[in-house]
């Protein structure tokens, strides 16, 4: 017997066998969440930041120490001046349809945003938990 995912499984005939009620509950118990980076800054940045930081459940991501967290998205906003849920309705839409609940505002949006309240009252008013920073 091994381990998977937190998931006991048997390796036999080498195949893996996952019994399926544990790996459903797994998944039922994982946190889904998304980053949101700045589309300015994604053009010089990336992104190794965020993914060593979430990698290694470290800085922002170090709440999900004791949790089985999975990183659905990895995104950025559609541009500064420009009408955010305008462009963002439909990514919003992607992220809860695969069951996405926590958007992490990546650390380059605190820095380079003049709206970074405004686009986080955005995520929250669409339903979104939102966690500041990632690396």
């Amino acid at each position: 017997m091994d381990t998977i995912f937190g998931i006991m499984k048997n390796v036999r005939d080498d195949k893996i066998y996952i019994e399926e009620d544990e790996y459903m509950q797994t998944l039922e118990n994982t946190k889904n969440i998304a980053i949101m980076t700045c589309n300015k800054m994604t053009y010089d940045c990336s992104g190794t930041g965020c993914f060593e930081a979430f990698n290694n459940k470290t800085k922002a991501f170090q709440r999900y120490l004791n949790h089985d967290v999975c990183l659905k998205a990895f995104f950025h906003c559609n541009g500064c001046d420009k009408d955010f849920m305008k462009v963002q309705a439909y990514k919003f839409e992607q992220l809860k349809k695969r069951k996405v609940t926590t958007i992490h505002m990546a650390l380059c949006i605190d820095v380079e945003c003049h709206r970074y309240d405004e686009l986080k009252g955005y995520l929250l008013e669409s339903g979104f938990e939102v966690v500041d920073g990632s690396h």
